[in-house]
């Protein structure tokens, strides 16, 4: 069996108190089927009890509740979860115990990969002298790096997709009055998708730009500042997601029509780009706050849910009909 590990995955450290964000706020945390059956055998009454109530079911799937603010019902005031304060880690569920970890497999292939919502993982994708993304697992444990490009179905892959973005950016990103519809559009879809997942309660000022009808020439000085201001890095991030998303995608879902990935991931390219452009126009804008921000909401309107990712790929379809 072959198996691939995301570059830093074995070298992987939490920030901890340091990190910007929190893993228990502004997520929908599944709980998997044996963390279920294990909370209602608990032997800690209370904690059980607590751990009940705190939990909704869906579609026969089961996840934590969350408050107004975003934050996991069993996060206390200080940032400790409670699960973890009243018992021990192994207690927890599979998300909560393995994020930002993520496994695949196949008949013959593993791949160990991490989630990009992960403000480490982010900054990793940030950077431009990554010299090796992935790695195989040789017999003896140790990690050999690996070209992908030289992995058949990922360069075939890489080359549509390619063609695909290239075609997106010459009919939007070379005309600011088309590229200020394809922004105001993915803006709109987003919003929509937020507001039926009931997640509206997240904004933080990321879609404010869209709120104004900006002309041509408006929107033409700002994304020249934008660019200026973020382009060179952003181009980095872009690049180097859509490595790490089409490469991670396959095994996540290898059903998943060669196609329907692609335009997934472009799509998401694309709704990074219209976040960071009105992040990057909010007074202390700052570019490895607004990343990690963007990245969030990208993961919550095209990453998360079938339903999303499915709405991700008809506006992809419609803009090159165009």
């Amino acid at each position: 069996m072959k198996i691939y590990v995301f570059g830093n995955y074995m070298d992987f450290k939490c920030l901890a108190g340091n990190c910007q964000t929190t893993c228990c706020s502004g997520w929908k945390i599944v709980v998997d089927r044996e963390a279920y059956e294990r909370f209602k055998n608990l032997e800690n009454k209370s904690l059980r009890a607590d751990i009940l109530s705190n939990i909704v079911e869906k579609d026969d799937v089961h996840s934590f509740k969350n408050r107004t603010n975003g934050d996991c019902a069993m996060l206390d005031g200080d940032g400790l979860c409670r699960i973890q304060r009243n018992s021990n880690e192994k207690t927890l569920c599979n998300t909560c115990r393995k994020y930002p970890r993520l496994s695949f497999s196949d008949k013959d292939t593993m791949l160990l990969s991490m989630a990009a919502s992960c403000p480490v993982i982010i900054e990793y994708l940030s950077n431009d002298k990554i010299k090796n993304m992935w790695y195989e697992m040789g017999t003896d444990k140790k990690m050999y790096p690996i070209d992908i490009s030289g992995v058949n179905w990922f360069a075939q892959d890489k080359n549509r997709f390619d063609i695909l973005i290239n075609d997106i950016k010459t009919k939007y990103y070379l005309k600011s009055e088309r590229l200020s519809e394809l922004f105001f559009d993915f803006a709109d879809m987003a919003v929509d998708i937020i507001i039926s997942c009931k997640d509206c309660m997240y904004f933080d000022g990321s879609f404010d730009a869209y709120e104004e009808q900006m002309q041509g020439e408006e929107f033409r000085r700002r994304y020249n500042d934008f660019t200026k201001k973020y382009g060179e890095r952003l181009a980095t991030f872009d690049k180097n997601y859509a490595d790490y998303r089409i490469f991670t995608k396959k095994y996540e879902n290898p059903d998943e029509d060669t196609y329907d990935r692609i335009y997934q991931v472009a799509g998401e390219i694309v709704m990074l780009d219209t976040i960071m452009f009105s992040l990057s126009l909010q007074k202390g804008s700052n570019y490895e706050k607004d990343i990690v921000n963007a990245v969030h909401w990208v993961y919550k309107t095209a990453v998360h849910g079938k339903v999303s990712g499915s709405k991700m790929h008809k506006k992809i379809m419609e803009i090159l009909a165009k």
